[in-house]
C-alpha cells in the first residue's frame, strides 16, 4: 500500500480485489464463480505482489468484477489509485443557497429539519408542474 497524493492510502490490485470479496460475503469458490473467471485467476489476482499488475489488467475485466458484485467501479479505480478521490464540497444535509448577487451560503441541517426542506421541496416542484 502507498501514499497518494491527497494522503490516502492506495491499495494494490490484490488488495483492492480482496475487499471486494470480503465485502461480497463470498467463498472464494461463489465469488470465481459470480465473477465468471476461474478460481486460480481470481486467487492469482488476490496474491499478486506485483505493483504494476494493475496496470496489467483489462478494464472489462475490473468492470465484470464490479458488475457482479455491487461494487462501483469508480470506488475501485480509486482505491488502486486510478482516479483522484473526490472530496465532499459539502457536509451531507446540507443546503447551499445561491443569491441573487452570485454569493453561496451553506446551512447543514438537522434531520427533522431536513424532512421539513424535503416537503417544501416538493410542495414547489408540484406547484411549479401545476
Amino acid at each position: 500500500m502507498e501514499n497518494m497524493k491527497d494522503g490516502s492510502k492506495k491499495l494494490e490490485l490484490g488488495e483492492a480485489i480482496e475487499r471486494i470479496l470480503v465485502e461480497s460475503e463470498l467463498s472464494l469458490s461463489a465469488f470465481s464463480r459470480k465473477v465468471g473467471y476461474s478460481r486460480q485467476y481470481v486467487y492469482d489476482l488476490l496474491k499478486t505482489k506485483d505493483p504494476t499488475a494493475a496496470r496489467k489488467i483489462q478494464l472489462d475485466t475490473l468492470k465484470k468484477i464490479c458488475d457482479a458484485t455491487g461494487y462501483s467501479l469508480r470506488r475501485l479505480l480509486t482505491d488502486i489509485g486510478y482516479l483522484p478521490e473526490c472530496a465532499p464540497d459539502v457536509a451531507p444535509n446540507s443546503v447551499i443557497v445561491v443569491k441573487k448577487n452570485g454569493v453561496k451560503e451553506i446551512y447543514c441541517l438537522k434531520e427533522g429539519k431536513l424532512l421539513l426542506l424535503k416537503e417544501v421541496v416538493q410542495t414547489l416542484a408540484k406547484a411549479t408542474l401545476d
